[in-house]
């Protein structure tokens, strides 16, 4: 394609000093590309610094930024303060990043915080470039959904939380702008699939309201399961189970196989177990069983699950780069 009219389009949105009102006219003017807007903070002095990455059919890339009269130098961006390396400051006890990384090393085998780091450097490149703007109701219906979410019903709980986590009202609204864009990118990516998965995989979601406790030891003898809570009550007195939520709503699909097959097959009022978990076995009395319906609740938890997929296949495809550890967790990742 000719690329004079939009690279001098894209000079002029650069120039405009704000690149982010004019984005989605230069998409709509040249929508066989794609772009991202890059903006780069710079620490060394606080300028915000803007570059555009458009992307082409086949794939190429051109990258084009623009720096202003006065601006920092190139070679200067990047400099680094000695600040910087600092993650924390308790009591003036200083936690650097370097050992900040080395004690998440040793949690490396639990990979839950891992897979969220990477999960949220994928979904923040994909809001770069499909992000839609949001209205001041929408923020606003956003920020009440956030606060209710989190008890903060009043202005005085909602300052409070603000001061604990060290959060300004712009960052607040930062925060739950950025909460919406990813509900909505998530029905975005789960519209028209939600039916054809709930129809294949919706089992998953069967329901289990049990009764459960977990024994340090294995019981000598499965108590039945109208004995069940007294049970439970004896052997916390004695220290012989551990403490725990004793009522609880299980999925199938959160469960393993074998765990899954027995509770579930269960007759409602019965006891099922001792199944071996971590630190103990578990007992479980089956009150009740429920077929997954595609209501309100099950449908937001199958735009999760689908999301989730969309998620671990762009994982697959792509480059993840590990600053820290040693080089093989650095590529395998």
């Amino acid at each position: 394609m000719t690329y004079g009219p939009m690279l001098a389009d894209a000079v002029g949105l650069l120039s405009s000093g704000e690149p982010e009102r004019g984005l989605e006219g230069f998409r709509a003017a040249y929508p066989r590309v794609r772009t991202r807007l890059v903006a780069q903070r710079e620490e060394f002095d606080g300028s915000l610094h803007h570059a555009l990455l458009i992307k082409d059919g086949d794939g190429a890339t051109i990258s084009l930024s623009r720096c202003a009269e006065r601006a920092l130098p190139w070679p200067l961006r990047g400099v680094h303060r000695a600040g910087e390396h600092l993650l924390l400051r308790v009591n003036g006890v200083e936690t650097p990043v370097a050992r900040a990384i080395a004690c998440l090393d040793f949690i490396w085998d639990e990979s839950a915080l891992a897979d969220r780091l990477v999960a949220d450097s994928l979904v923040r490149e994909e809001l770069e470039e499909t992000r839609e703007p949001l209205s001041d109701a929408a923020l606003q219906e956003a920020m009440d959904a956030f606060r209710r979410a989190r008890g903060l019903l009043t202005g005085e709980a909602t300052r409070a939380w603000m001061e604990r986590n060290r959060i300004s009202h712009r960052e607040l609204e930062e925060l739950v702008a950025l909460e919406a864009a990813v509900a909505a990118l998530r029905s975005r990516v789960a519209e028209g699939r939600v039916e054809d998965w709930f129809a294949e995989h919706g089992a998953q979601l069967d329901v289990a309201r049990v009764a459960r406790a977990v024994f340090v030891t294995e019981p000598a003898a499965v108590p039945d399961a109208a004995g069940f809570l007294g049970a439970v009550e004896r052997a916390f007195a004695d220290g012989s189970a551990r403490p725990g939520e004793v009522f609880a709503t299980v999925r199938r699909g959160d469960l393993d196989g074998e765990t899954a097959e027995r509770i579930f097959g269960a007759p409602p009022g019965t006891v099922a177990g001792p199944f071996p978990v971590e630190g103990g076995h578990l007992l479980v009395k089956v009150l009740a069983v429920e077929p997954a319906v595609l209501d309100a609740t099950v449908r937001d938890l199958v735009e999760r699950r689908i999301f989730s997929e969309w998620i671990d296949e762009r994982r697959n495809a792509a480059k993840i780069e590990w600053f820290w550890g040693i080089a093989e967790r650095t590529a395998g990742g």
